[in-house]
């Protein structure tokens, strides 16, 4: 067998191997995910909207299984869990902080011995929700939170 018949078999079994690798990759993770999303009753209605922060599943397109159900839009009131940055837990019920969701309560962010609202960022948030043991009520509209007021 010559060198050259060699090295052409070689190559066409690595393009071979580089082909079916981009094959095999092209069906991951999110491809699943994002059809669970639209196979659910409620549809896309229940992920995060525009005003999405930015790292969220919403601004980067894809979808994310820990979104919160369909039917958790309301008002609610709990201790405030971290989860991650601008992805909070209220009681039992998970949610996103966009750029505009008002953010008020003097254990929030500002002074605690005072009773005025203060006006809080969603960094001040995250980090009392870091910090525990916070009441808020939440209003939730489609997963995104709205208002978040200390209790």
């Amino acid at each position: 067998m010559s060198l050259s018949r060699t090295r052409s078999r070689t190559l066409a079994a690595i393009g071979f191997l580089a082909a079916t690798g981009l094959f095999l990759t092209a069906c991951g993770p999110e491809d699943s995910a994002g059809a669970d999303a639209s196979s659910s009753p409620s549809g896309a209605s229940d992920s995060p909207s525009a005003s999405a922060p930015a790292g969220s599943p919403a601004a980067s397109g894809g979808a994310d299984a820990s979104e919160p159900p369909a039917g958790s839009d309301g008002t609610f009131s709990g201790t405030l869990t971290f989860l991650a940055p601008g992805k909070l837990l209220v009681g039992e019920r998970a949610f996103w902080v966009a750029e505009d969701t008002e953010i008020t309560g003097g254990d929030i962010c500002g002074d605690p011995e005072t009773a005025e609202a203060e006006k809080c960022t969603a960094d001040d948030l995250d980090a009392a929700a870091e910090a525990g043991n916070l009441t808020v009520e939440v209003t939730i509209k489609k997963g995104i939170a709205g208002r978040v007021t200390q209790k």
